[in-house]
């Protein structure tokens, strides 16, 4: 789903589009706002949930994401709290706790971000309070951090949220952080004033009262002319996604693996920008540290099997095809019903015609019988068959009475009566399971 209408008609009552309004709720199963209990997404949840009909309000919830950095984060729940309460919004709460990482803002960024994709469903959009200062500061601290291009266009307006495609939109983009304060004072509303923000530790801070304030007594129009030139980018990049993504698309086989060898002998940046491009179709964003490491991974020799593993998903080449695979899990065993589904993580395994079989680990030292009649060892044969890795601990090695009796249906031994039926999941692919 994608906005085309504005969000605000007049930055002076911050009075939302009524179609905007209407293409949201119509969308959306929830509609979440992010709530700090700062002034700007104290002000964004007050302004828009005024302009609700009674049917759209039904279906708005906030939701507080409890750091514990601070001291007072119990006080700053219990107030977003207090004040769902007052204009009759449900309210969530969720506490995390950070991991240890060099920047403190990432890692609470993360953990954010985090709760967002685990408490929204696929039809859910979520609202943040971001302004044209927030974007302002984006933009900077990423220039002055060293970005590519891509990171000039600072944060979208719209974007999808984590594996269950819920989406997320920033409808104060476009306003000054003065629009949202002349609101906030106009109705005599209470925030929290977090002290971690005049920190000036924290570069962002450091950036919104050193350099904006000077640069801005320079360039008074620099806060719209930034983020005019960053939706420019963002448009411009958005295109160039497009035609980015239809080439791939020739690229790639039926399961989503880039073929390498068609990039291979590009310039080193030119590579680069496709791997980038390649995550981008899944969604996903690397810094340009860990692209280079994933361009120097898996333009490695050829005849290894490298893997990368990111915040919630891992990269393996197989057949020098690049994957996008899901983080591996515990390999499921037990005892197997007949006739009855066996679900399991990355599998659906049913046996018939058979009794007291169950699931069990990959053998070693095996040889597996052929139809023709000659023996061949269990690991010659997965290569054979050009198993991938990620697959050959998650086969359902199928035994009864103490002997391995199937592999899936990839191999049955010849004087089994039993029958299988396997489904295997399309987020592990099996190369030549169709063979």
């Amino acid at each position: 789903m994608t906005l085309s209408s504005q969000p605000i008609i007049d930055s002076t009552t911050l009075e939302f589009s009524p179609q905007w309004l209407d293409d949201v709720f119509s969308a959306a199963q929830t509609v979440w706002i992010g709530l700090s209990g700062g002034v700007d997404s104290i002000v964004l949840l007050h302004s828009l949930q005024a302009q609700l009909s009674s049917e759209q309000a039904s279906r708005l919830s906030v939701i507080h994401v409890h750091h514990g950095l601070s001291e007072n984060a119990d006080d700053w729940l219990k107030f977003c709290d207090d004040f769902c309460q007052k204009l009759g919004v449900n309210f969530v709460a969720e506490r995390v706790s950070l991991k240890q990482q060099a920047s403190l803002e990432d890692a609470a960024r993360q953990a954010r971000y985090q709760v967002f994709e685990r408490v929204l469903s696929a039809k859910d959009i979520l609202l943040l309070a971001h302004h044209a200062g927030d974007q302002v500061e984006t933009v900077l601290f990423r220039l002055l951090r060293g970005t590519g291009g891509k990171g000039l266009s600072g944060m979208p307006e719209q974007r999808s949220v984590g594996q269950q495609a819920a989406r997320l939109f920033r409808p104060f983009l476009n306003l000054s952080k003065a629009d949202i304060e002349h609101y906030a004072k106009h109705h005599e509303l209470q925030w929290i004033v977090d002290e971690s923000n005049v920190d000036e530790r924290f570069s962002r801070n450091f950036i919104r009262h050193r350099l904006v304030p000077k640069a801005q007594q320079r360039f008074p129009n620099m806060a719209s002319n930034i983020v005019s030139t960053a939706k420019r980018v963002e448009t411009d990049y958005a295109i160039l996604s497009r035609f980015a993504q239809s080439q791939l698309a020739l690229w790639c086989d039926e399961f989503g693996g880039l073929a390498l060898h068609e990039i291979a002998d590009f310039p080193t940046e030119e590579r680069q920008f496709w791997l980038r491009e390649f995550l981008a179709g899944f969604d996903l964003s690397v810094p340009y540290v860990q692209l280079q490491n994933l361009d120097l991974t898996f333009f490695s020799a050829a005849d290894k099997q490298p893997e990368m593993q990111l915040l919630n998903h891992r990269l393996l080449r197989h057949q020098n095809h690049l994957y996008l695979l899901p983080l591996d899990q515990t390999v499921v065993l037990g005892k197997l019903q007949e006739g009855k589904a066996f679900p399991r993580t990355f599998d659906l395994v049913t046996v018939r015609g058979a009794a007291d079989c169950e699931l069990r680990m990959r053998p070693h030292g095996v040889n597996l019988t052929l139809p023709n009649g000659k023996t061949r060892p269990l690991k010659k044969w997965l290569n054979d068959k050009g198993i991938p890795s990620w697959w050959r601990e998650h086969l359902p090695y199928i035994y009864q009475h103490n002997e391995l009796v199937a592999i899936g249906d990839l191999w049955l031994r010849s004087d089994w009566q039993g029958k299988v039926e396997w489904t295997p999941s399309e987020h592990l692919p099996l190369l030549k399971k169709k063979q």
